[in-house]
């Protein structure tokens, strides 16, 4: 996937994985980002390709909610999630772990569908003597579950249980904990040059005092220098959904004794079930045992019927996927032509047949010169017919209104009944038939360099979860190719592909590369590094203000394309779950100076531009930071130090000045919105609704915001006057201006305290 670069890459750098390369310190190496050709589209802006990723590809939901999705508000482009056939994600927890306190529902739920055993009761003995634990296994085999489980059990007095960001260095661990707190920390960045070492856990020890608890949930390729790490086992999958199905049937049953008693024996008896029996000796790991309890429940209540358990229990999405791509027929392997249209379909899953098939002829042409490299190209203009491809990719097809370039169309789209099907396809395509790698790639770089952006888009999720299958192969064949690309696109599809690798478990490395990237001088890499930053959200939040800060602060300086690019990764992130540590972190920057300053400006007022529709009858639209203001004290708090500093900076006064006119114009319209709302309610006529004078939610919290801008006279006389221009279209004074002025008048009520 390389040949589409325009300019080579370092001898040194040709080939060498991060740790390989050599910090270059030469002018030549600063990667300077060039324009892009005249024939190709410029990349999006951050939030614009954020925007992109969950339209074009919805089927990533499934996974996690996004940068979006994790906030309390909610944007307008995104469609809601795929269908759920078989499998129920609800209560899934995310590949992306949250950072900071976990929800008290989410541990609420771990605490009453686990099924603890001995080794688990050995550990928690661990953890209560000693106060920090190691808890070392492999991902999905539920070792995250059991540290939570363990915090839970044995520290009660823990009114939360906090997430600690793995980004964080080990030797930093200890700053970030209170005395009495319970924390998690999972599967913790480590190096041969930054191991986790004793020193860091016993010091840990000390700063969470007599009650504290610490658990480091590790892998095996965690770096540690004489640390005691227990190692995990799986619980045995028939205990997990015997756990599952307890808690699910209990609710519904009566209460008392008679009531566990009958949930118990509904339980057994679909334990004993044949195709319980047979699933569950397959060795599912325990998401999928959680998920078959959820089947089975479903089952229970007469919702599936015989045959969705049989087939969910013979035919897991592995057992289907290798079955496609065998060589024998007679036991469900397709031609080769249909084998490229299963390839297609998981990269353009949710997509028109049509199209699906077509780009899925490409490939098997790419295919065939592997198998026939002598054969005449060509292929039968007639193949398969779509109701015998759909039946083989067990897919349906349905209606749905995809977004074009004239608007909304209804179209007929193929999917995947299964919707984890797409990506285990692809891993196993990746994983098990090598020889199909160099064709693939192929295919696909020629789909990365597509003008339709959501052919390119498509690719480049594709990659990603490629590169989660194997991340040093997709490295060297096309992530440091693309990352470190002239090309604002080519930079785009990295940042894209690096997201869904993380998605798809792969969350540790990348997270190491970007880091690495960041310390780099090179700008192209920067500006990859900021552009996967705003994509993965909340959950990277502390690594990425950390790297954010340092591509800011370093050499070589910014250009004006990384300036923007750091500036819209701010702007991504205030949207986030993680907006107020965002802003706590503009506030310091704020009070230093040099670019760090400035930056913290471009991000605050980029932040300040973005509107969300509140989740409400109504819908109605607030500016993001507003609303995050008026429901978080800290935020509050942080908001109102930035305003001031803004407003009382001649250098970002007018631009400061613009966007508060903007929040008084959103409100205006918010107020002018419930007035309508109010008489179409009390049934006035339409040309009598301007008689109602009604104030929207947005409008008074903008009236409690600003009185805590003024600490002097001037502050006061600043905001009169800005209030006093907002007009309306026949030159009056807006009434929601008019409000807020007497709302300001009163004076601020409560000044926070400088920070």
């Amino acid at each position: 996937m390389n040949q589409h670069v325009d300019a080579p890459l370092d001898p040194e750098d040709a080939s060498a994985g991060p740790k390989a390369e050599k910090d270059p310190g030469r002018a030549t190496d600063t990667g300077d980002v060039a324009a892009p050709p005249p024939d190709e589209d410029p990349a999006p802006e951050a939030w614009e390709a954020i925007e992109q990723l969950f339209a074009l590809a919805p089927h990533l939901r499934s996974g996690r909610a996004n940068v979006m999705g994790d906030t309390q508000v909610s944007g307008d482009v995104v469609a809601g999630d795929k269908r759920v056939d078989v499998h129920l994600h609800e209560t899934r927890l995310p590949r992306l772990h949250t950072v900071g306190p976990l929800p008290t529902a989410q541990l609420n739920y771990l605490a009453e569908t686990f099924a603890p055993n001995r080794r688990y009761d050995e550990l928690c003995a661990q953890l209560t003597a000693r106060r920090v634990l190691v808890l070392r296994g492999r991902p999905g085999t539920g070792r995250r579950t059991a540290a939570l489980r363990m915090l839970m059990q044995v520290g009660p007095k823990a009114s939360e249980v906090i997430a600690l960001d793995p980004g964080t260095e080990s030797a930093d661990f200890a700053d970030h904990v209170q005395p009495g707190g319970a924390y998690v920390v999972v599967d913790p960045i480590t190096s041969q040059d930054s191991p986790l070492r004793d020193i860091h856990l016993n010091a840990i020890r000390r700063r969470l005092g007599d009650d504290g608890l610490f658990v480091v949930v590790a892998a095996h390729g965690t770096v540690m220098e004489e640390v005691t790490a227990h190692d995990w086992q799986p619980l045995p999958a028939a205990d997990i959904t015997r756990a599952h199905l307890l808690h699910a049937i209990q609710g519904s049953a009566a209460d008392g004794p008679a009531g566990d008693a009958a949930a118990a024996d509904r339980v057994r008896r679909l334990l004993e079930l044949e195709p319980t029996v047979q699933y569950l000796s397959a060795g599912p790991s325990p998401t999928e045992a959680a998920d078959f309890a959820r089947l089975l429940v479903e089952y229970a209540a007469g919702r599936r019927d015989d045959e969705e358990l049989s087939r969910y229990g013979h035919r897991s999405a592995e057992e289907i996927a290798s079955r496609w791509f065998s060589e024998d027929q007679h036991s469900g392997g397709a031609s080769l032509r249909d084998k490229a249209f299963l390839i297609s379909l998981a990269v353009f899953d949710g997509l028109p047949y049509p199209l699906v098939a077509e780009l899925g002829d490409l490939l098997y042409m790419r295919l065939r010169t592997v198998e026939e490299p002598d054969r005449t190209a060509g292929y039968p203009v007639f193949g398969s017919s779509p109701d015998d491809r759909l039946r083989l990719a067990r897919a349906q097809e349905h209606d749905e209104e995809t977004v074009t370039a004239w608007g909304r169309l209804p179209e007929r789209v193929v999917a995947f009944q299964n919707d984890s099907l797409w990506s285990i396809a692809l891993r196993h395509v990746w994983t098990s038939h090598p020889a199909v790698r160099k064709p693939l790639l192929a295919w696909l770089d020629t789909l990365v360099t597509d003008r339709r952006t959501f052919v390119r888009l498509r690719a480049a999720v594709a990659s990603g979860v490629l590169a989660a299958a194997d991340f040093g192969y997709a490295f060297d064949s096309f992530l440091n190719q693309w990352g470190s690309s002239p090309r604002p696109m080519q930079r785009q599809l990295a940042a894209w592909a690096l997201y869904t690798a993380a998605e798809h478990g792969m969350d540790t490395a990348v997270r190491r590369l970007l880091s690495d990237w960041s310390s780099r001088h090179h700008l192209a890499r920067r500006w990859t590094v900021a552009r996967s930053y705003a994509l993965l959200g909340g959950a990277t939040a502390p690594s990425a203000l950390r790297d954010i800060g340092r591509m800011a602060a370093t050499e070589p300086p910014p250009d004006s394309a990384l300036q923007s690019a750091l500036e819209q990764a701010l702007e991504a992130l205030l949207q986030g779950p993680a907006a107020v540590t965002v802003l706590e972190r503009l506030v310091q920057w704020h009070a230093s100076r040099g670019p760090l300053r400035e930056l913290a400006v471009a991000g605050f007022l980029r932040g300040a531009r973005r509107r969300h529709r509140a989740v409400s009858n109504e819908a109605t639209t607030w500016p993001s930071l507003l609303w995050l203001a008026e429901h978080d004290a800290h935020a509050r708090r942080y908001a109102v130090v930035m305003w001031r500093a803004l407003l009382d900076s001649r250098s970002s006064r007018d631009a400061a000045r613009d966007e508060l006119v903007r929040w008084v114009r959103v409100a205006e319209r918010a107020s002018a919105k419930a007035a309508r709302h109010r008489a179409f309610t009390t049934e006035a006529p339409f040309e009598q609704t301007d008689r109602y004078d009604t104030v929207s939610d947005v409008e008074e919290a903008l009236g409690r915001l600003l009185p805590l801008l003024v600490e002097n006279q001037n502050d006061w006389d600043r905001l009169d006057f800005l209030l006093r221009r907002v007009k309306t279209p026949d030159g009056g004074q807006s009434p929601t201006a008019a409000r807020l002025g007497i709302a300001l008048a009163k004076g601020p009520a409560a000044l926070p305290r400088p920070l």
